[in-house]
């Protein structure tokens, strides 16, 4: 096997790997793991699973940070219900094993470059608004990890609460009143929204398009 072919199984077994502080541009409020998204064009994201959740909170969730990332145009993103039965093919990936067959089964599968997959961990609407989320995309063209966060965003965290105001301020049109940005703080589906917006904000561009704007400046 080639060393670039043992690489690729390795970094794609690496579920449990530990974040590191996202790079580039201003830091993002929680750890993230991020790589450069050269020729990434494609990429499906499979419905997020839910683990000790409501009902339904992973669609709605799954719903929100799809349409975070589409805004930030850095690839083509298309939603796969967990129950498509093309989804077969990706099951292996919960269970952190995965070969290089398996690899080029996904790509001709969804004729995709990149595949991204989560579940939500914990969701508390009450006594507070809690949500924990864990995510990774996998480049199926080299193999590796491009994007990986785990996080639990709690609205008692007085530095979530400035984010949320932030957030709603500067994202959300008026009609709010008289909660404004609070309102935030206790509906799931703003919550999820502004969840979705910091998650999408960390994805990182390609080496080429960083380049671009620094040219432009």
């Amino acid at each position: 096997m080639r060393f670039f072919d043992r690489c690729a199984i390795l970094a794609l077994l690496s579920v449990g790997l530990a974040l590191e502080p996202g790079c580039g541009g201003s830091p993002p409020a929680f750890n993230v793991l991020r790589r450069p998204l050269d020729g990434i064009k494609r990429v499906i994201f499979v419905e997020l699973a839910e683990r000790n959740s409501y009902p339904g909170v992973a669609a709605d969730m799954t719903t929100a940070l799809s349409h975070a990332v589409q805004a930030r145009g850095l690839f083509g993103l298309d939603v796969v219900d967990r129950e498509d039965p093309a989804c077969e093919v990706v099951s292996s990936l919960g269970r952190g094993k995965l070969t290089l067959d398996q690899i080029r089964k996904i790509r001709q599968t969804f004729q995709c470059d990149g595949i991204l997959l989560g579940s939500i961990k914990d969701f508390r609407p009450h006594p507070r608004m809690q949500l924990g989320l864990s995510l990774r995309m996998l480049d199926l063209k080299r193999g590796r990890i491009l994007w990986a966060v785990d996080h639990v965003w709690d609205t008692t965290d007085k530095a979530v609460e400035k984010r949320v105001q932030r957030f709603f301020n500067n994202r959300m049109r008026s009609g709010y009143e008289p909660m404004d940005w609070q309102i935030a703080m206790i509906s799931p589906k703003l919550f999820e929204k502004f969840i979705a917006f910091e998650l999408a904000e960390t994805l990182p561009a390609s080496v080429h398009a960083k380049a671009d704007s620094r040219g432009d400046r």
